[in-house]
């Protein structure tokens, strides 16, 4: 897989979440919350991961925005898995199966360094794009 990819598929994860919305807006009001809260924090780390790879975009010598980079990605992954548990109830096998599948491919060590070794702005844009993602589930599920 070409480091391309990876954040391509942070963004398709986000939009497959972004496309639950039909199936998870049937939950109760506090697991919609539980919801909403995950994908807020998701959308802040994809913030903060976006800023580190802005930073390495400018200098890629930049080992604290490396080390950043690489903690907020893994952040990401777990809570991701989260939101796959918290919904396990309440959508198809096939589309918990299919978050579990792009979630082993986030968190692979070797894409994460390839994809932190060639930070730029296109990927930058794809995070903060997969940010948006998160946000707007959280807003739609409180509505």
């Amino acid at each position: 897989m070409s480091i391309v990819d990876y954040t391509i598929k942070l963004l398709g994860l986000s939009e497959v979440i972004h496309k639950w919305y039909g199936s998870i807006r049937g939950l109760d009001t506090e697991k919609r919350e539980k919801i909403a809260r995950y994908c807020e924090t998701i959308a802040d780390t994809l913030d903060r991961t976006a800023v580190a790879f802005d930073k390495l975009s400018a200098n890629a010598a930049n080992k604290t925005a490396a080390r950043d980079a690489r903690r907020e990605l893994g952040r990401m992954t777990g809570y991701v898995e989260d939101i796959a548990a918290a919904l396990e109830d309440h959508l198809d096998g096939r589309k918990i199966a299919g978050v579990k599948r792009r979630l082993e491919a986030l968190i692979d060590k070797r894409r994460i360094d390839q994809a932190i070794a060639q930070a730029d702005d296109a990927r930058a844009a794809r995070l903060v794009e997969a940010e948006g993602y998160f946000r707007s589930v959280a807003d739609r599920l409180r509505a």
